[in-house]
């Protein structure tokens, strides 16, 4: 990969992005050791520093964008960049907005995603007069991120070409696709549901949306203090998985049921994640109760520990308590408010 003899972060601020609270950075690799050491700050409106920031205009370019309560170096959003950087061949970006979007204000974050896609689309807009290549352009983000990517293509002058919206997040989201992630926001959308209808949104958001156990809760997640924040959190880790392994998905209804449509019934798998095809359509989904990307469970060695259940979590796991049975339908979520959201992240 260019730049990985480069064991640095290049960041750079606009004057314009809300007194300095946001912040875009290229991360690149340090070949030695999985460390970020150096920071630089770089005028986003020189010709050339682009080209000197190690930049690949022949990878793709990853644009990863953390959801609420997180930052640049933060859980679950790092498990993703190390991800990226240590499979090689993308230019990875991140978009810092943890100054707009800490707890306990999740209604200040909700209200901050326009006026972040705005300046952030003008980062992106003086991006492509250094050289960044549209076509070869991938917005992924997670939860409220998610909707950053698509409030985002609102606001530019050119189209991205893929988004990729990891359980896109649900409460106070107005449904207006000027205010969401929708199909018409890039050449291809596509979403993972992992905690539809608590803190994911339950309704298709992309050409192609992606069931996971049925896309509303994870079995690993049951015994954990907090089963719909797990839930939502774990799509970081389907999506860094795809970037090392192959997991076909079958077609399914349009609300993730088991039962595939006849019409539906002869069309063919398509990978999850990075691999799904840029045209890919209609609903999909998987059936594995295993932690994805966690080398024990995964047995893959590129895996990584931070998707795996932390031992309070497998404590919980193994602890025999009666259970209360599961309801057959669980399609209806319960009314969130706000504060119990600032809640749970704030306590996980």
């Amino acid at each position: 990969m260019a730049g990985r003899a480069r064991a640095h972060i290049l960041t750079f601020t606009i004057a314009t992005l809300i007194q300095g609270m946001l912040t875009l950075a290229i991360v690149q690799r340090n070949p030695f050791y999985m460390k970020y050491s150096t920071q630089c700050f770089v005028d986003l409106y020189s010709e050339d520093w682009l080209r000197q920031s190690g930049w690949e205009p022949s990878h793709e370019t990853i644009l990863l964008i953390h959801g609420y309560a997180g930052g640049d170096d933060t859980l679950p959003i790092t498990v993703l960049r190390d991800a990226y950087l240590r499979r090689g061949g993308y230019n990875v970006f991140m978009l810092d907005w943890g100054a707009l979007c800490q707890p306990p204000c999740y209604v200040a974050a909700v209200h901050n995603l326009r006026p972040v896609a705005r300046c952030a689309a003008e980062a992106l807009g003086s991006l492509r007069h250094a050289g960044l290549r549209p076509d070869r352009l991938t917005c992924v983000g997670h939860s409220l991120g998610a909707h950053l990517c698509g409030i985002i293509a609102n606001y530019l002058n050119f189209r991205l070409n893929r988004i990729i919206g990891l359980d896109p997040a649900r409460p106070l989201i107005r449904s207006a696709p000027a205010l969401r992630l929708d199909p018409g926001d890039a050449r291809a959308v596509h979403v993972m549901h992992t905690n539809a209808g608590r803190y994911g949104e339950a309704a298709r958001l992309g050409h192609a949306d992606f069931c996971l156990n049925g896309g509303r809760s994870q079995p690993y997640c049951e015994d954990t203090p907090n089963e719909a924040l797990c839930s939502h959190i774990w799509s970081i880790c389907y999506q860094a998985e795809s970037l090392f392994r192959l997991r076909p998905a079958a077609p399914c209804g349009r609300r993730c049921s088991v039962r595939v449509p006849p019409a539906r019934a002869a069309a063919l798998p398509v990978p999850l994640g990075q691999s799904t095809p840029m045209t890919a359509s209609g609903a999909y989904c998987i059936e594995d109760f295993t932690t994805p990307f966690c080398p024990a469970t995964s047995g893959l060695a590129e895996g990584d520990s931070r998707c795996c259940l932390d031992a309070q979590y497998a404590a919980a796991a193994t602890t025999q308590v009666p259970k209360r049975p599961r309801p057959l339908v669980r399609l209806r979520a319960r009314k969130i408010k706000a504060n119990s959201i600032a809640e749970d992240y704030s306590t996980d």
